[in-house]
C-alpha cells in the first residue's frame, strides 16, 4: 500500500494520461484513437497485399543470383575477344546456362504470385516481362552467331554487350518489382 501511494506521489500526471485523465498537461481531442489518414491505410493494405512470402524472398534470390551470374558470363565472353584471343567454347556454353537457369528461375517466381499480387504489380510485371523477351531475343541473336563457321569477333563483341545491357535492364526491373514487394536487394560483389 505504502508502495502504491509513493507511486502515485511521483508520477500521477503519466498514471492520469495512460487512464485517459486531463492531467497529462495536453488539452483532451476527445478522442482516444484518432482515424487514420484514409491514403496511408491504402497504402499500407497495398503493402500488405504486396508483401512477399518467404518462398518468394527466396525465389527472387535466386532469380537476381542466376541473372547476376548470367550477366558475369556475358563479361567474361566479351574480355578475351576485346583481348583477340580466341574464345572458349565452354564460356558460350556457360552463358547459354546461365540464361536458362534464369528463365526458369522467372517463370517460377512471376508464377507463384497471388491474384493481388497479380492486379497490383501488373504494371511491373508489364516491365519485367519485356525485359525478359529482351534478354530472349538477345540471346537468341548470340546463339545464332555462335552457329556461324566464320564467328566476326566485333560482332560477336555487339551482340554480347546487347545481351549484357538487356540483362542489367532486366535486373533493375526486378529490383523494381522487389521493393514493390517489400524485398531489400542483396549487395553484390563487383
Amino acid at each position: 500500500m505504502l508502495l502504491c501511494q509513493i507511486v502515485l506521489l511521483v508520477c500521477p500526471s503519466s498514471l492520469l494520461a495512460q487512464r485517459g485523465g486531463h492531467g497529462s498537461g495536453r488539452p483532451s481531442t476527445g478522442a482516444s484513437n484518432p482515424m487514420p489518414n484514409t491514403s496511408d491505410m491504402t497504402d499500407f493494405n497495398r503493402a500488405i497485399a504486396l508483401q512477399a512470402t518467404p518462398d518468394q524472398l527466396a525465389q527472387f534470390r535466386q532469380l537476381d543470383k542466376s541473372t547476376e551470374a548470367a550477366s558475369k558470363r556475358a563479361q567474361n565472353l566479351i574480355q578475351p575477344l576485346k583481348n583477340a584471343s580466341m574464345p572458349n567454347s565452354s564460356r558460350y556454353s556457360d552463358l547459354s546456362d546461365a540464361l536458362d537457369e534464369a528463365q526458369t528461375n522467372i517463370q517460377h517466381f512471376v508464377s507463384s504470385f497471388s491474384s493481388a499480387q497479380q492486379s497490383g504489380l501488373k504494371p511491373l510485371i508489364k516491365k519485367l516481362g519485356k525485359a525478359e523477351s529482351d534478354v530472349s531475343k538477345q540471346s537468341k541473336a548470340l546463339a545464332q552467331d555462335l552457329e556461324r563457321s566464320q564467328i566476326n569477333d566485333k560482332k560477336l563483341i555487339a551482340v554480347t554487350e546487347k545481351l549484357d545491357k538487356s540483362l542489367t535492364g532486366f535486373r533493375t526491373e526486378l529490383v523494381d518489382i522487389g521493393k514493390e514487394m517489400g524485398i531489400q536487394p542483396e549487395e553484390h560483389s563487383p
